[in-house]
């Protein structure tokens, strides 16, 4: 099964289609339009293409600008947001991909806990989060991408 979820992960991530919005009637201001979050969130905690974690876990989903991470894992997702930006929005870069997952690892390892009123189970954003970077590594040596 996670093997499946990798390829359709990398068949979305290789499509280089913009995305302006979804809505599948779970909710009805569910979007994937590139917009910025000013408050802590944690919705959809096991689907990938829908997670929303703190300000900045998500896809297509980031932190406005100067807004401080919910904790210690959004921090990693916050890393990982200025990574890719750095690298002129190459969501493929292996470099940020490894370090995402190598904080998302340290997080983890040093027992860090949610932020307050979180519905979701940091193991859980972490697996799911993993999953795509995984698909991300993979299209990224697919595509020769460093």
């Amino acid at each position: 099964m996670a093997y499946s979820l990798k390829l359709a992960f990398l068949a979305f991530l290789s499509l280089n289609l913009q995305v302006y919005a979804l809505n599948i009637g779970v909710q009805s201001s569910l979007q994937l339009s590139k917009e910025c979050s000013r408050k802590c969130e944690s919705e959809f905690c096991s689907v990938p293409p829908f997670l929303r974690y703190g300000k900045y876990c998500g896809l297509l989903y980031s932190g406005c600008p100067g807004e401080r991470p919910c904790d210690g894992l959004d921090a990693c997702c916050m890393k990982h947001d200025m990574c890719v930006q750095s690298k002129g929005n190459d969501y493929l870069s292996e470099e940020c991909s490894q370090k995402f997952i190598g904080c998302m690892d340290n997080f983890r390892a040093a027992g860090g806990h949610t932020f307050k009123g979180s519905t979701c189970d940091a193991n859980d954003v972490i697996e799911v989060i993993k999953i795509v970077m995984e698909a991300a590594l993979l299209a990224g040596r697919i595509f020769k991408k460093p």
